[in-house]
């Protein structure tokens, strides 16, 4: 790769992923500014072209479980054009492959972005981060088979990667297997301590020993364990978990799944979390899924119903809430009609 591009890459992926907020930590920009591009303006590539901001809203990136057309937004950050542009100047680069794929993702350009991972196998097939990034962008069109495979494959050449182990556990959620999905979340919760894992941890390397490092992650992977677990009928092992949280912690952003915990525990109220205040640091796409799955596993689907119909109303289409509420009002429709929901 050359020296310059490589500098590229990291200074247009860390812009990329800067408060994304959905899990990801910044990769590396260097001990200082990066020297100034003095390459001509490159010619773009056709098949780059192709994957213009303007074409990939032409046409809907999936359909919803209920038939509503999914777009893509427009790039009013110019992030897109800024990642194409370092792509046109190398554009066999791995590196500035994954990072203009992760710039389509702001404005939910999820196809782009899996073209975008593709190539990025194709210069370097033993690299996992494509896999990664191509299985969490299969989730966000519906596709949780397709999923699978990706994430199963980037967990074999990365299983110390928390990121890799919460995108596979909410694969296998989605596609209904609670019982694999509950495994990998404890197998990742499992590795807080250890040794391996703990050298893992790195500035662009986010290893399950965050579970012991981060709140933020431990209170994330924990609350989509419980959720699986119970939906497993493994409700000790759920409140092992709840048990093991510390009473006391430090959560800034994902402040929705720690709340749903403290619900799981017995220390808010179902009401707090559908109603909140107007200042409150979530939407109810955040919260609204897990109290439909709490509410659910209580027998009281009537009103797990209502508000997994409001969810799905949610514009955020991409939204973890919002997919599994759709798979949820799904199969309970599935069952009211006979039909396999699966």
């Amino acid at each position: 790769m050359k020296a310059r591009s490589r500098v590229v890459a990291w200074v247009v992926l860390g812009v990329a992923v800067a408060g994304c907020g959905d899990g990801d930590r910044p990769a590396p920009v260097g001990d200082g500014p990066p020297p100034e591009m003095t390459e001509a303006p490159a010619e773009v590539p056709a098949w780059l072209d192709e994957l213009a901001p303007e074409a990939a809203m032409a046409e809907p990136q999936a359909m919803s479980f209920f038939g509503e057309e999914l777009y893509a937004q427009r790039d009013e950050e110019g992030l897109i054009a800024s990642a194409d542009a370092a792509l046109a100047i190398d554009p066999e680069d791995p590196d500035l492959l994954l990072a203009a794929g992760r710039a389509r993702r702001h404005a939910w350009h999820f196809r782009e972005a899996i073209e975008l991972y593709t190539r990025a196998l194709e210069e370097d097939p033993m690299d996992w981060r494509p896999y990664r990034f191509r299985g969490h962008r299969h989730i966000s069109l519906r596709d949780f088979d397709q999923a699978v495979a990706d994430l199963e494959v980037a967990r074999e050449r990365a299983p110390l990667n928390w990121d890799v182990a919460y995108h596979l556990g909410l694969a296998y959620f989605l596609a209904g297997d609670f019982g694999e999905a509950a495994e990998e979340y404890l197998r990742c919760l499992g590795l807080a301590e250890d040794p391996a894992a703990r050298d893992a941890l790195s500035e662009d390397f986010r290893s399950c020993a965050a579970n012991s490092e981060d709140p933020e992650s431990l209170v994330a992977m924990t609350d989509w364990a419980v959720r699986a677990l119970v939906r497993e009928d493994r409700g000790d092992d759920a409140r092992n978990l709840l048990d093991e949280l510390p009473d006391e912690l430090p959560i800034e952003t994902n402040v929705a799944y720690h709340h749903l915990l403290e619900l799981y525990r017995g220390e808010r109220e179902v009401d707090e979390l559908l109603d909140p205040d107007d200042d409150a640091p979530y939407r109810l796409e955040t919260v609204g899924y897990g109290v439909a799955n709490r509410l659910l596993v209580q027998g009281d689907t009537a009103r797990a119903l209502g508000v997994l119909r409001e969810v799905v109303e949610d514009p955020t289409w991409p939204g973890f809430g919002r997919i599994a509420a759709e798979v949820e009002l799904a199969r309970l429709d599935g069952m009211e009609d006979g039909s396999n929901p699966d």
